[in-house]
């Protein structure tokens, strides 16, 4: 159940994501390493003590044409952790800007290729940022692979086909990579959640 809490949300805040990262004028297709973000988690017995941390650091594809490729990965202070993706379909959408409140979910079927592998997947669709989140847990590792491997990528929705065009393994993949238990064999930097513990106290 904890773990299906934290990819959802994951999913939820790739889609609701407020743009954070520094300006970036530079038109070549690159990574750009987005700020981190460390959240408290208050479930079990809300407004009296933080049930768990969970991080996230996230990528995105920069200088594209076509559909924006979001890698994050979530990590728990409990110990899960889990790596997610979003596409935003429309590269020049200014949601995040000015984002919402609330979020206006739909569902949506769309064909996803990844070197010669072709599946109609299930998305969870936000119309507002033109962001999909797919259902499917697979599909953020086959992404992360297809970088590695230089495997072309394209997605059909709506009836038409985009190519989706990721960057190689600039400094802020490999930074990405290194940082993630689920690319990098396991390992995280737990002082991470500490510090955190440190700034909660403080702040009573």
């Amino acid at each position: 159940m904890m773990m299906r809490l934290a990819a959802g949300l994951a999913g939820l805040g790739l889609l609701a994501q407020v743009a954070v990262a520094e300006a970036d004028s530079s038109s070549t297709l690159h990574w750009t390493l987005e700020r981190d973000q460390i959240g408290r988690v208050d479930s079990a017995d809300a407004g009296h003590a933080t049930n768990f941390y969970s991080f996230t650091r996230i990528i995105r594809s920069t200088g594209t044409t076509g559909p924006v490729v979001l890698l994050s990965c979530q990590v728990t202070s409990t110990g899960v952790s889990s790596l997610n993706t979003a596409i935003q379909i429309d590269p020049d959408n200014k949601y995040e800007e000015n984002p919402s409140r609330t979020l206006h979910l739909l569902r949506l079927s769309a064909t996803l290729t990844i070197g010669d592998e072709k599946k109609v997947e299930r998305f969870q669709y936000h119309p507002e940022s033109t962001k999909i989140v797919p259902f499917n847990r697979t599909i953020p590792k086959r992404l992360f692979n297809a970088v590695l491997t230089g495997a072309q990528v394209t997605l059909k929705v709506k009836g038409k086909t985009h190519d989706v065009e990721l960057p190689g393994q600039d400094d802020a993949f490999v930074a990405f990579a290194r940082s993630c238990p689920i690319t990098n064999g396991g390992s995280f930097d737990d002082s991470i959640f500490e510090a955190a513990r440190v700034r909660e106290a403080a702040e009573k």
